[in-house]
């Protein structure tokens, strides 16, 4: 941004983290002029079964992804917490730590759910909120929020709209990117079959996650 930078987060339980998490969120990146974005990995994830996976795993396997790009880097603060990783509470301790502003990045299957989040409309309140929108697909509109700003492949996001994020809630953008065909889901479900074949090309996580998760036999056979 021109101004002042927003803290701008990007929460999930990246479990393991992959170039679908990554090459998104480098794109809005470059689109919204943001230098840094803290990888924020959940503790308890209140939307999802218990994670198989140890926290510390997936807090390595994040930092060796930062490792190898500089623009982001790891906030642990919901690890640090043994409470259910809710995101109003989160974002409410950033606001007690700092006064800037803040943006927090989803995916659009989660900016879709949005209303079933713990006391959603706060969130709203707390942050710019920016839809890393796979093929631009329609955003259910919320009538909380302030004004909606799409942005594509190949364009930025024009001065005015730069202007509307400098407001420091209740403002969503739509960056719409082609879909990375790749999902920790899938991951897991090869990594459990020992079918490494497209994992051993880089193409779908970094090879160095990929050997850290054959170092330490992650997802074979439920071990973690």
């Amino acid at each position: 941004m021109t101004n002042s930078q927003p803290i701008t987060l990007f929460g999930g339980s990246f479990n393991p983290p992959h170039w679908g998490h990554i090459r998104p969120l480098k794109q809005a990146m470059q689109a919204l002029d943001i230098v840094s974005v803290g990888l924020l990995p959940c503790n308890i994830p209140p939307h999802k079964q218990t994670l198989k996976t140890s926290n510390k795993h997936r807090l390595e396997m994040l930092k060796i992804l930062c490792k190898l790009d500089s623009s982001l880097y790891v906030e642990s603060m919901e690890l640090n917490s043994n409470e259910v990783s809710y995101t109003v509470n989160t974002l409410k301790k950033l606001k007690q730590k700092n006064h800037q502003s803040i943006f927090f990045v989803m995916g659009s299957d989660s900016f879709q759910s949005l209303k079933t989040w713990y006391r959603w409309q706060e969130i709203l309140q707390l942050c710019n909120i920016v839809v890393l929108n796979r093929n631009n697909q329609p955003l259910n509109k919320l009538k909380e929020v302030t004004q909606y700003i799409s942005c594509g492949p190949h364009h930025a996001v024009s001065l005015a709209d730069k202007q509307a994020l400098t407001t420091n809630n209740g403002v969503v953008v739509s960056c719409h990117f082609p879909a990375v065909p790749v999902s920790s889901t899938l991951i897991r479900e090869k990594l459990e079959k020992k079918d490494y074949q497209l994992l051993e090309t880089g193409e779908i996580l970094p090879l160095e996650v990929f050997r850290y998760i054959k170092q330490h036999q992650l997802y074979e056979q439920n071990k973690s």
